[in-house]
């Protein structure tokens, strides 16, 4: 028969256990804040301040006024007009445009306004295709074009992701696990009393991962073009630095996470939420970045994962050239540097103890 001053015993002293161990503590505090954080943010239908342009020949008042009703709205953010239709696809590089609106010299006579959408993020795409139709009461004649992606093929719009999350497993958690693995066994010990300083402990440690990586990337670069039919002959030393970078920011980060962590369980669920979930929620591999909260869109802006996939995107499908990728290249080469140093300095003090 069940006593309940036993079963009360046995509760306060697995309270007590809890309290006491942090990895605990921390699962049951962070782990669905972090989780209800994240997902109520990303798991969102609407939109918010997408870009867009307008290349007008009408001169139509009742266009403008449907532009100006269309800017009104928080989905939408109206970024100026073009003066040539030769501007339309330079300013999706440029300035970042999802889609651009060419209004025909006889849009008052039965015109149909022609909508160009960007076809290497087809989640976007599809997202203001559905949100234009739906806004208008009396619906516009609209024609969609796609640029970069006219074929519309799906394997575009998910291989740059599928990608990040094969490097992320390869780079940042393989290499945390090894470095993790050296306390555990007690080598780390060995290592330390070497000649080799911390900088050449590193190195050597991550050389490994960071060669499978680009054995990955030249993997993928023959999966595109023999699988996919999708060439990257423009861009090839582009696409191998982006990949080298953010293969090197994730093993910083996985480093950065060991460094912190006891045993390879705390490393696992330290990678699971603060690599895994963000890089690939925050990435807009799942869901645009355009339907986040404003507060939370500069934080996803500056993911690895982000840089990625749109360095990725622009590199293999825009043919943009090293110039317009050098901001995705710079942050990742700055989040490398900044997670080795505090990696180097909490190992030192934390790991690897003569």
């Amino acid at each position: 028969m069940l006593k309940l001053k036993r079963i009360i015993h046995i509760a306060g002293k697995e309270f007590i256990s809890i309290y006491r161990d942090k990895l605990s503590m921390t699962i049951l505090i962070l782990l669905p804040l972090i989780i209800v954080g994240i997902l109520g943010n990303v798991l969102r239908f609407e939109l918010n301040d997408v870009k867009f342009a307008v290349f007008d020949k009408s001169g139509s008042s009742l266009f403008i006024s449907l532009i100006q009703e269309l800017d009104k709205t928080k989905e939408f953010s109206f970024n100026g007009n073009l003066n040539h239709q030769n501007e339309i696809i330079p300013a999706f590089i440029s300035e970042d445009l999802k889609f651009v609106l060419f209004v025909p010299e006889n849009f008052e006579r039965g015109g149909e306004v022609n909508v160009f959408l960007n076809g290497s993020d087809l989640l976007m795409s599809e997202a203001v295709m559905q949100r234009l139709s739906a806004h208008f009461a009396e619906p516009l004649p609209f024609e969609y074009s796609f640029i970069y992606n006219e074929e519309l093929k799906s394997e575009i719009e998910i291989l740059p992701g599928l990608v990040m999350i094969a490097l992320i497993i390869v780079a940042s958690i393989m290499l945390s696990m090894s470095v993790n693995r050296e306390r555990e066994r007690g080598t780390a010990r060995l290592l330390i009393i070497t000649p080799a300083g911390m900088n050449e402990i590193i190195a050597g440690k991550s050389i490994p991962y960071l060669i499978v990586s680009i054995v990955h990337g030249f993997s993928v670069y023959l999966l595109s073009l023999f699988m996919f039919g999708i060439e990257i002959n423009q861009g090839v030393f582009n696409f191998f630095l982006l990949t080298v970078l953010f293969s090197v920011a994730t093993m910083m980060t996985g480093l950065f996470i060991a460094a912190l962590v006891k045993n390879e369980l705390e490393l696992l669920i330290g990678c699971w939420l603060f690599i895994f979930i963000p890089n690939v929620f925050f990435s807009g591999f799942i869901f645009p970045l355009q339907s986040m909260e404003s507060i939370i869109t500069p934080v996803a802006s500056i993911m690895p994962g982000r840089l990625f996939i749109e360095g990725y995107k622009g590199v293999v499908f825009r043919l943009t050239s090293i110039n317009v990728n050098a901001k995705y290249f710079i942050i990742l080469a700055f989040q490398s540097l900044f997670f080795y140093a505090v990696s180097v300095y909490l190992l030192k003090r934390n790991f690897f103890r003569k």
